[in-house]
C-alpha cells in the first residue's frame, strides 16, 4: 500500500484490497459502479466517465461541470432501504483508517481514530461486522492489531472505533473520519445517547478540524426535520453547495435489487416504501412538540411531590403485558388551570402484570386516589385486577392521539409542570404526527421509541383537571 497515491477508487478496483468485499461470486463489481462514481465526487477523482454523468446530475441535482475538482470534507448520502449503504461505508471507513494519507494530520503521539457512529448498539454492531469483513481480503487480513467488541486498532495504530450516536464520548477523540449510520434517525430510539441528529454533528465537527477529516453521514431519508433535512435543503441542487448530498431510490444504487420487492412494499404502506425505497422524505410525518418547549416545562431538581392533605390527585396508567413495554403509572393534581405532575412510578419489563398493578394501586392510596384512568389495552383484565386491589379503573374516553392534543394545549398554554426526567422529555419530544387518509392524524411515537411515559403523562393532565361529578356535589 502507497497511502499517498492509492485512491479509494484503487483500492475497490484492487483484488488483494477492497474487490474481494465487494464482488459477486463472479468477481464482478459492476453493479456498484453508480457507488463508485458517488465515491469520485466524493474524493475529487479524476472524471467520472461519461455514461455515469447522467447519474451523478440526477443524484446531486448538481451540473457536472460544478462539482469541486478537491471534492467534498462532508457528504450526505440519502439512499433508500436495500442500495448498499451500510457495505459503503465500511469501505470508506476502512480507506480512511488504513489506506488515507495522515501524514501532518496527527500530532506525535496521537491516536487517529475512525468513528462510526450509529442510532443503537445493535446497528452500530451490524456496521462494524462489515467493516471488519473489509480486512479479511488478502492485503488487510493481517493488518488488525488489536481487536475489542467495540472496535479494532489497526498496525499503523489507527482505530476504528463503534459508537452508538454517544455524542459526549466522540468530544474526547481526535477523528480521521466519522461515519454517521442511519443518521436521519437519531435520537429516535431509547438506546440512543443523542437527541438528535443536530446535536450529534455538532459534537463530531470539532473533532475533525484539526485533521480535516470528512464526515460521511448516509442514511434513509425519514421525516422532514433536524440536520438530515435541513442540509438537503441547503445543499441539493445547489451548484454552491459545500456539502454533497446525493438523494436516490434503492433501484438506481443496487440494480439488483428485486423490483417485486419494492412493489410489495409500495402495496402495503406507499408512503413508508416511497421513503424506504425511493429515497424521498416523508411528507406524512412531522414533529408534534418542539424538544424546547417540553424543557421549559420541566421543574429542575423535582423528582417527586410528597403527597398533601386537602389536594385532589389523580391518576392514569398506560399499562402493558410486561414483556416489552414499560408499565407506567402518573400522579397529578390541578391548581387551576395548571397541572403538577407529582409523581410517575415506571416498571421495566419483565415482570408480571398482576404484581405490578398490586404495586401501583399502594402507591396510589398513599395519594388519596381511589380510582384510576387507563387506556383500552387489557381493559378487563386491569380492571378486575384493580378491583381486587381495592383500586376502580375507568377507560379512558379519548384515545391516545387526542391525550396528546390535549397534552399539547396543556403545554403551549403553560399549564403543566413536568418532573425533571431525561426519558420523559425523551419521550414527549419524539412524538411524532402522521397525516392519515380521511384527514385525521395519529399522533404515536416513532419506529423503534416509546411513549409510555408520554401517554402516561398526557392522560394525567387530562384527567387531573377532568372534575368527577358525585351526588351531593362536585369534586
Amino acid at each position: 500500500m502507497t497511502a499517498t497515491t492509492l485512491s479509494i477508487i484503487d483500492a475497490i478496483k484492487d483484488r488483494q484490497l477492497f474487490r474481494p468485499f465487494l464482488q459477486d461470486a463472479n468477481g464482478d463489481i459492476s453493479t456498484w459502479h453508480n457507488w463508485m462514481a458517488a465515491l469520485r465526487v466524493l474524493y475529487g477523482i479524476g472524471k467520472v466517465p461519461n455514461k455515469r454523468r447522467q447519474v451523478v446530475e440526477q443524484c446531486t441535482g448538481r451540473q457536472y461541470a460544478t462539482l469541486p475538482k478537491r471534492g467534498f470534507d462532508s457528504a450526505l448520502f440519502l439512499t433508500g432501504r436495500r442500495s448498499g449503504k451500510s457495505r459503503v461505508a465500511a469501505i470508506i471507513g476502512a480507506f480512511e483508517a488504513a489506506i488515507a494519507d495522515t501524514h501532518g494530520r496527527l500530532a506525535k503521539g496521537e491516536t487517529g481514530i475512525v468513528a462510526i457512529c450509529s442510532p443503537t448498539k445493535l446497528q452500530s454492531r451490524i456496521v462494524k461486522s462489515y467493516l471488519r469483513s473489509v480486512f479479511e481480503t488478502p492485503l488487510l487480513k493481517d493488518y488488525v492489531d488489536d481487536e475489542t467488541r467495540e472496535g479494532f486498532t489497526l498496525k499503523n495504530s489507527a482505530r476504528v472505533e463503534l459508537l452508538s450516536g454517544d455524542f459526549r464520548t466522540i468530544r474526547g477523540y481526535t477523528l480521521l473520519a466519522a461515519i454517521v449510520d442511519e443518521v436521519a434517525f437519531m435520537g429516535l430510539d431509547e438506546q440512543s445517547h443523542v437527541k438528535s441528529d443536530t446535536e450529534l454533528i455538532r459534537a463530531i465537527r470539532p473533532a475533525l478540524a484539526t485533521t480535516r477529516g470528512k464526515l460521511i453521514a448516509i442514511t434513509s431519508p425519514y421525516a422532514k426535520k433536524g440536520w438530515c433535512y435541513s442540509t438537503y435543503k441547503k445543499n441539493f441542487g445547489n451548484d454552491a453547495g459545500r456539502v454533497l448530498v446525493w438523494n436516490s431510490p434503492s433501484k438506481v444504487m443496487n440494480s439488483t435489487l428485486p423490483q417485486s420487492v419494492i412493489d410489495d412494499a409500495m402495496a402495503e404502506d406507499m408512503a413508508s416504501a416511497r421513503a424506504e425505497f425511493g429515497g424521498e422524505f416523508r411528507a406524512d410525518i412531522s414533529n408534534f412538540i418542539d424538544r424546547a418547549l417540553v424543557e421549559r416545562l420541566v421543574i429542575p431538581g423535582r423528582w417527586e411531590l410528597l403527597p398533601k392533605p386537602g389536594i385532589q390527585y389523580s391518576a392514569f396508567v398506560d399499562m402493558s403485558g410486561g414483556v416489552m413495554d414499560d408499565a407506567v403509572m402518573a400522579v397529578g393534581h390541578a391548581e387551576g388551570r395548571k397541572v403538577i405532575v407529582d409523581r410517575v412510578y415506571r416498571y421495566k419489563p419483565r415482570f408480571n402484570p398482576h404484581d405490578v398493578i398490586r404495586d401501583m394501586a399502594e402507591q396510589v392510596k398513599h395519594y388519596g386516589v381511589r380510582r384510576v384512568t387507563g387506556d383500552q389495552y387489557a381493559a378487563e383484565f386491569t380492571a378486575q385486577a384493580f378491583a381486587s386491589c381495592g383500586i376502580g379503573y375507568i377507560k379512558a374516553d379519548l384515545p391516545k392521539s387526542g391525550l396528546y392534543l390535549e397534552l399539547l394545549h396543556k403545554m403551549t398554554a403553560n399549564e403543566i409542570e413536568l418532573l425533571d426526567d431525561e426519558t420523559t422529555v425523551n419521550q414527549i419530544s419524539s412524538l411524532e404526527r402522521r397525516t392519515r387518509s380521511g384527514g385525521k392524524d395519529s399522533i404515536d411515537h416513532p419506529p423503534g421509541g416509546h411513549d409510555d411515559l408520554a401517554n402516561a403523562i398526557a392522560g394525567c393532565a387530562v384527567v387531573s383537571v377532568k372534575k368527577t361529578i358525585r351526588i351531593g356535589g362536585l369534586i
